[in-house]
């Protein structure tokens, strides 16, 4: 678990560092990062473990209106990049952790996940073609920030 936390802040730093540095003013989503951003994050992020040999699930869970998608190791320990995202947001804790790494907590307890909603990831060997071309981009552009 030690090594999944380490890569999953160094990943998530990168993605700091490169938004602070203006390399997502010109994408749709990541210019607002985390908000909107746990979907392709997880794609994104899995790519990254992936390289290290750490495979992931992919989960995306419901509450009401809402969604929130974080990755899954085979012992259940969850690694969740972007629920900073909700800080501000009553309904769902004002939760402030923007890498967590552990056990499902009960931010993560909120969410309906069912079988459907899970699958192992492949990063961005699993992005359709009219993604890969954007998520590459990104990809790239976040990992020149790895430290």
């Amino acid at each position: 678990m030690d090594d999944i936390k380490r890569l999953s802040e160094q990943f998530r730093y990168a993605i700091d560092s490169a938004l602070r540095a203006g390399e997502f003013k010109d994408d749709f989503s990541f210019h607002r990062f985390p908000s909107g951003c746990c979907g392709d994050t997880c794609i994104l992020l899995a790519q990254f473990l992936l390289e290290y040999g750490i495979r992931t699930y992919y989960v995306c869970g419901f509450k009401k209106s809402w969604s929130h998608a974080w990755l899954c190791t085979d012992n259940d320990i969850i690694i969740d990049i972007t629920g900073d995202q909700f800080k501000e947001n009553i309904p769902f804790l004002n939760y402030n952790v923007p890498i967590y790494v552990g056990k499902k907590d009960s931010f993560h307890h909120q969410f309906l996940v069912q079988d459907k909603d899970i699958h192992e990831s492949h990063g961005l060997n699993a992005v359709n073609n009219l993604c890969l071309i954007r998520l590459n981009s990104l990809y790239k552009k976040i990992t020149q920030y790895i430290v």
